[in-house]
């Protein structure tokens, strides 16, 4: 059976690429039933990103990377379905002060670990409207650049192409969540601000257990 995690609670959302760490970023949980997941990631919070060796940021995937801690700079909501490969995000400015955007992020699905969950981002992007009235792909020219560089093979991009045009049909039909009005929701003011744990990029304390959520 598995463990669900409570409102409030405190996890870890890692990315992992090559078997190392290429991103984490710390979340509170909204909901976490066999349904769907929803965390929230706090405007402000401190999360480590890739960055080349120089110090500069990474946009795309490389073969070789190291890691930089930096703030999050946008309220985030994340609402995920289970055994998709894609999450479907809402963007505010810090402290909800205006609602900026729907964003789909393409991406492998999570899967659980003893501090949260785990994933991998597929380069390609949506991004809709603040009233769904239209979108626009992002980030076309990195999913390109991993198929040139040999580092995705033409059939996953086709894979990612055709997860995001189900999403966009979703999206015309307002099928969830498309069809409830996120862009209100607040998170509980009593929540504590997520951090991330000592010990969260340990990958042996803390494996990827695999398996959907």
């Amino acid at each position: 059976m598995t463990q669900r995690w409570q409102p409030g609670d405190l996890v870890v959302l890692r990315e992992l690429w090559q078997g190392r760490i290429w991103s984490g970023r710390p979340y509170t949980i909204v909901e976490d039933t066999p349904d769907r997941l929803i965390i929230y990631m706090k405007a402000g919070v401190r999360w480590v990103r890739p960055l080349r060796y120089d110090g500069s940021a990474l946009h795309g995937r490389e073969r070789d990377w190291t890691l930089g801690e930096d703030a999050w700079p946008i309220e985030t909501l994340r609402i995920v379905t289970p055994h998709r490969f894609h999450s479907v995000l809402l963007l505010w400015t810090e402290g909800f002060g205006k609602f900026l955007r729907w964003y789909v992020n393409l991406e492998e699905p999570l899967t659980r670990s003893a501090i949260g969950f785990d994933y991998l981002d597929q380069l390609l992007d949506i991004e809709i409207a603040p009233d769904l009235s239209a979108w626009n792909w992002k980030d076309a020219d990195e999913l390109e650049d991993a198929l040139s560089n040999g580092l995705i093979t033409p059939q996953k991009a086709d894979l990612i192409s055709q997860e995001g045009r189900s999403v966009t049909e979703a999206l015309d039909m307002r099928q969830p969540p498309f069809d409830e009005q996120w862009h209100s929701w607040r998170p509980n003011p009593f929540w504590d601000v997520p951090v991330l744990p000592d010990g969260w990029n340990d990958l042996e304390s803390y494996p990827a257990c695999g398996g959907d959520i």
